[in-house]
């Protein structure tokens, strides 16, 4: 199988938007505007970037992720967030999944960043235990999901 591994920051990509589609559908969120919701990833200045994978040149999945600050008044930390991953059924369970989280570890690697959080739904919690990231159960998300941390 041949595998292709993009790095992406301009959410206008057709293959990224057929991927995230995809993805919305199964979870069950609709969208009204998509154009709109394109317009808004790009005019985010927060690092918003993705990797999408492909195989034999099918899109494969895809992870998007952005870097965030932890701030208080004493210390401030840059560290990674995973806002998203998704692999198409097609091409589950052959670690392309593992895959994308490695592209995405390695480039917070890369850029001096330590500490990953995301948040999953407990189901997938499994995927993660296993690639090193531990439940973080101080810490509460805003969409009351499974907070997950691991350091790099």
């Amino acid at each position: 199988m041949i595998t292709n591994n993009i790095l992406i920051t301009d959410f206008s990509n057709k293959v990224f938007q057929e991927m995230f589609k995809k993805y919305f559908s199964e979870i069950k969120i609709e969208v009204k505007d998509w154009d709109g919701l394109w317009a808004e990833m790009n005019s985010q200045n927060d690092g918003n970037t993705a990797f999408i994978r492909t195989c034999n040149n099918e899109p494969a999945g895809f992870i998007q992720f952005t870097t965030i600050t932890l701030e208080n008044w004493f210390f401030k930390e840059q560290s990674g967030f995973l806002r998203e991953i998704w692999v198409d059924e097609k091409f589950r369970k052959q670690g392309n999944g593992t895959e994308l989280l490695r592209l995405a570890e390695k480039y917070f690697k890369d850029n001096g960043i330590s500490r990953i959080f995301l948040t999953t739904e407990d189901d997938n919690i499994g995927f993660y235990l296993n690639r090193g990231y531990q439940i973080h159960e101080n810490i509460q998300a805003k969409n009351q999901l499974t907070v997950m941390v691991r350091n790099i």
